[in-house]
């Protein structure tokens, strides 16, 4: 058995299958790498920020030790460090508040970061005032406890907005975390339906292609190929042929009396020539007899069977004998003309040709399941003028040529007269 496509699952919209799933499956993609972009950003805004909040506690520890140093001892030296970390202080709580712009509460922190640090560096500032206006004098502490309030203020915004931060990034952690886990989800899905795709789009291929007709694999006009008959037997089919349709056009055109004149020459020369060729074989002792017609319909089925292709199962009857050459002729090419037209519009599988007796007429039957019997593909022009021609030709001997192409396939029934 041959594995298909069910009918309700036509190769186009497997196609369409494919072509949506791979949009799709880009757009996922794409939102899980925007996803995964926007969580690594949110983190490294964190980070930094939790860097600027730690460089700005540094900052104001350093302005507070160098202003205490300085009131203490007097020496000039704490004043550098004094002066660095007070020039930084403004840059950082300028980037702190762009970065919590969107947070209205950490944004309300920042503020009161800003007055409570301007705060401090004014009672810092006021006390190396006083130690340079009056170096000798001894450091007297003046809103000391203000001083010490106000930078406990300072460590706890700041450790509050550290604190916010901390929690954000191990949010930040646990959303990326997730968001990993579905994107590696979602390729194991992508893989299983990549992989059940591929298959579907293997049987679609493979119902397409049945729509193509195959390479021929034989010859047209001939009866068998040349290595299975003689060419004397091929030459004689082709005369036969020639007769036939020089015949048919003489008695097709019955309201042109001329037609018949005009053809009647051709047809004698097609006969003298027939009959030499008979006679200069029969003369030639050396020329083998010529196949029956059994042997040369088994020699047709064999050429057309292909390993792997199309298989002709035969059952003929070789007792037969069919004495008239020109009946032989048009069983063998009506034989020919029909595996010819199978192989056109089947690929592989079984092909059943039989030959045998019914009656006073000798039976000639051929039958092939297509490979889309649903949708018969119509004759060629040159089929259809075979076709028409072996019709006239059987009729003429009194047989019947029937041919059919629908539901249950490819089917030639052709019957002979035995006399």
């Amino acid at each position: 058995m041959r594995f298909r496509i069910p009918p309700f699952l036509p190769p186009y919209a497997v196609l369409l299958l494919v072509v949506t799933y791979a949009v799709a499956a880009l757009w996922l993609g794409l939102a899980r790498v925007d996803a995964i972009t926007r969580v690594s950003d949110a983190a490294s805004q964190n980070y930094e920020t939790a860097k600027d909040l730690k460089d700005l506690m540094a900052a104001v520890a350093d302005m507070e030790t160098a202003g205490r140093g300085y009131v203490l001892t007097a020496d000039e030296s704490y004043l550098e460090p004094f002066t660095r970390a007070r020039g930084r202080v403004p840059l950082l709580l300028s980037r702190l508040r762009d970065k919590m712009r969107d947070d209205n509460v950490e944004l309300a922190l920042i503020e009161d970061l800003v007055l409570l640090i301007a705060e401090r560096t004014t009672i810092t500032v006021s006390g190396i005032e006083r130690k340079r206006a009056a170096p000798d004098r001894p450091y007297e502490v003046t809103l000391g406890r203000r001083g010490k309030e106000t930078t406990d203020e300072i460590r706890t915004i700041i450790g509050t907005l550290q604190a916010r931060e901390e929690d954000e990034l191990s949010q930040l952690r646990a959303t990326l975390a997730r968001t990993l886990a579905e994107a590696r989800g979602d390729l194991y899905v992508a893989a299983g339906m990549t992989l059940l795709l591929v298959v579907c789009l293997f049987l679609a291929v493979r119902r397409l292609r049945s729509f193509i007709p195959p390479p021929v694999t034989v010859p047209a006009n001939t009866v068998v190929p040349e290595s299975t008959l003689e060419r004397h037997t091929e030459l004689d089919a082709r005369l036969r042929d020639v007769l036939l349709r020089a015949r048919l056009a003489a008695e097709s055109t019955p309201a042109d009396p001329g037609a018949a004149e005009r053809t009647q020459p051709l047809v004698e020369a097609l006969e003298r020539a027939l009959a030499a060729h008979d006679g200069a074989r029969e003369s030639d002792p050396a020329r083998p007899d010529s196949p029956s017609v059994g042997q040369a319909l088994s020699a047709i089925g064999q050429a057309y069977s292909v390993s792997g292709g199309l298989t002709v199962k035969m059952t003929i009857d070789r007792t037969i004998r069919v004495t008239d050459p020109q009946k032989a002729f048009l069983i063998l090419r009506s034989a020919e003309w029909a595996l010819e037209a199978i192989a056109r519009r089947k690929r592989a599988g079984d092909v059943t040709l039989s030959f045998t007796l019914g009656g006073e007429n000798t039976l000639l039957g051929i039958l092939g399941l297509t490979d889309n019997p649903g949708t018969p593909i119509p004759f060629t022009p040159r089929e259809a003028e075979e076709a028409n021609a072996l019709r006239q030709g059987v009729g003429a001997a009194g047989g019947t040529f029937a041919v059919d192409e629908g539901p249950i396939g490819f089917s030639l029934t052709l019957a002979m007269p035995s006399a």
